[in-house]
């Protein structure tokens, strides 16, 4: 047995607590709007320089919205991964696995927010997560067919 088989659960735990961190108030909007503006600054300071703040309020909610469905598409993907080569589960079993622990996590993660100062949950956040939580179970499928419905991203 190698100790290899276990970097799938060693890098979905690691997820996990990656989006326990950012629920905090860490990942408030207003600490992303700061390290968003810092590395604007730091990247094209120009543009930086001729945002509004309404620009850069709305710059910060789109990538937030798009944090939320592309961390729960990497938290599937990683929760594919540990159940079907850590904990070896069969294909489909390993995709429900996954599915279902990053939706409940999407849950409690809003439940954990609600209770942080400064920090809202919201049905909304867990409907964007469930976007990429599918979108992550429609490539693991499509990486078992290889079939036309699938070859719309090819």
């Amino acid at each position: 047995m190698s100790l290899l088989r276990w970097l799938p659960a060693v890098l979905w735990v690691g997820m996990l607590l990656l989006i326990f961190y950012f629920s905090s108030q860490a990942g408030s909007p207003e600490n992303s709007a700061r390290w968003l503006e810092a590395f604007l600054r730091w990247l094209a300071p120009d543009l930086a320089a001729r945002l509004t703040s309404e620009q850069l309020l709305m710059l910060n909610f789109v990538l937030r919205k798009t944090g939320h469905a592309t961390g729960y598409f990497v938290l599937t993907l990683l929760g594919y991964g540990a159940f079907r080569v850590s904990f070896g589960q069969a294909r489909i079993v390993a995709l429900r696995w996954a599915v279902a622990t990053s939706l409940l996590r999407a849950v409690i993660d809003e439940i954990h927010q609600a209770f942080v100062p400064g920090r809202t949950g919201t049905i909304v956040d867990v409907g964007i997560d469930a976007v990429g939580i599918a979108l992550a179970m429609w490539l693991v499928r499509c990486r078992w067919r290889r079939t036309a419905d699938c070859e719309v991203l090819s």
